[in-house]
């Protein structure tokens, strides 16, 4: 006798149907008062069209792609310290809510090449006049007093005018940009009153950002749903040439810039502790060299943007790590010279061997132990038993582990199509011209060997 095989009729299908019933008779009421739709409001709301949710995130992709470009170029010559510190963190948020937003864009029927259109056009001419902005002032008037609050306007209208339940992808990252457009914009107007605070500074304000206003209205605003004006009227420009990125990093005038890198002769305290809280401090030269390379390599990928200015930002905070360092130890660091050579060497042939400088030379050399990152680590918890700077090394340990992989990432596999032999040769060729660079000031660079009696002044700058 055959047994009769499980098929797809309806009488071998396993009971999972459910009958409805009447929920309230029997006590399930507070069904009713679950929150539906999970939690999104005025899903009757029509909402914004598919293609014109693209079109107006492409512009949005487009602005924050071009800040990227305005913080990498503007920071390395930007003097005043603090204002350099600001445009790094602002360089990798914007890259991160880019990197969004495009990806948000291919989701939308769209691609990203439509963000380029924006940028050749439109907001392009804008984000160019604040790229050449003359000063601090003018540039923060641009950022802040313009772009910022126009970003938020047209961040909160889209927010509030798409279909909240089918466009959530786009309504979330959004939302993520304005809370930090929101913060920037609180720090940023400090920023603004203090650099219009000197004597005629308020007039400057005041008439550059009237001239940026007129950029943004000709391209017919962030979203580009305002009126443009007729084509007699375009606005001219004030920029004459096309920026140039230095390579020769900017300090303001409390701070005496140094050519080359050397020790400070007396930190007093524990010597070695305090050189290593100065080396730290020292790494903003590293950001500034990074912000170059971002600015000046020209095919790089989106991931390879949000990365760089990833690497760009954590070099600023280990900076920022040992002025607080130094700080707590009583020393304020514009008492101390400042290094700004890194870039006049690394950066003198391409943005690619600058960062094989970085990454392979510096960065991978510092992961060997004894010694390296995690002997410094081991160096504040075990040896000078400073709580601070034990929790600072860590993280730059773990920062420089990061950078490595770049390196090897936009170097070795995009650059280099996978050949490790040619990033290498091109990293040692870097450090051999690190040498000759510090030779020519007649000081003996701790990356040319370590001498009889050198070896802690070299584990002490270990880095940079």
């Amino acid at each position: 006798m055959n047994t009769p095989q499980a098929d797809s009729s309806p009488e071998f299908l396993p009971p999972i149907r459910q009958k409805g019933i009447d929920h309230r008779r029997s006590g399930l009421a507070f069904l009713d008062q679950l929150p539906r739709y999970a939690g999104i409001d005025e899903v009757s709301r029509p909402g914004l069209p598919v293609d014109e949710c693209a079109r107006m995130v492409a512009r949005l992709a487009a602005l924050k792609r071009g800040c990227v470009s305005i913080y990498s170029s503007r920071m390395p010559d930007t003097p005043e310290w603090e204002l350099k510190a600001a445009l790094a963190r602002w360089m990798w948020e914007d890259a991160t809510h880019f990197k969004a937003l495009e990806d948000r864009l291919t989701e939308l029927r769209s691609n990203k090449f439509e963000v380029g259109k924006v940028l050749s056009y439109q907001l392009g001419d804008l984000l160019t006049e604040v790229l050449h902005s003359p000063g601090s002032l003018e540039l923060c008037t641009g950022l802040l007093d313009v772009i910022g609050p126009a970003l938020i306007r047209a961040l909160e209208w889209y927010v509030a005018e798409t279909q909240p339940l089918v466009d959530f992808p786009t309504v979330r990252i959004l939302k993520t940009i304005l809370a930090e457009e929101r913060e920037r914009q609180v720090l940023g107007q400090r920023f603004l009153d203090a650099f219009a605070s000197v004597p005629g500074g308020g007039q400057v304000r005041a008439e550059w950002r009237a001239h940026f206003e007129q950029f943004l209205h000709h391209a017919g605003g962030v979203l580009g749903r305002d009126p443009v004006p007729s084509a007699d009227r375009r606005p001219v420009p004030r920029a004459v040439e096309r920026y140039q990125v230095t390579h020769e990093f900017a300090r303001d005038k409390r701070f005496t810039a140094a050519i080359p890198k050397r020790l400070p002769e007396k930190l007093g305290g524990d010597e070695k502790l305090r050189q290593m809280m100065w080396v730290r401090s020292q790494e903003m030269c590293a950001a500034e060299t990074v912000a170059v390379i971002l600015a000046e390599w020209d095919d790089l990928p989106s991931e390879a943007v949000v990365d760089l200015a990833r690497h760009c930002w954590d070099e600023t905070r280990h900076s920022l790590m040992g002025q607080a360092a130094l700080e707590q130890e009583g020393i304020a660091l514009p008492d101390l010279e400042s290094w700004v050579g890194f870039g006049i060497h690394a950066l003198a042939e391409s943005p690619q061997k600058a960062l094989a400088h970085l990454s392979l030379a510096i960065e991978a050399g510092t992961m060997a132990h004894p010694g390296g990152k995690r002997g410094e680590w081991e160096f504040c918890r075990d040896v000078a038993r400073h709580p601070l700077m034990t929790t600072f090394q860590d993280f730059d340990w773990s920062d420089e582990v990061t950078h490595v992989k770049y390196g090897r990432k936009w170097l070795i596999e995009h650059h280099f199509k996978g050949n490790r032999e040619a990033a290498r040769k091109m990293a040692d060729d870097s450090v051999r011209e690190r040498v000759a660079f510090y030779a020519r000031y007649g000081t003996r660079d701790w990356m040319a060997g370590p001498k009889e009696g050198e070896g802690a002044a070299k584990e002490a700058q270990s880095g940079y």
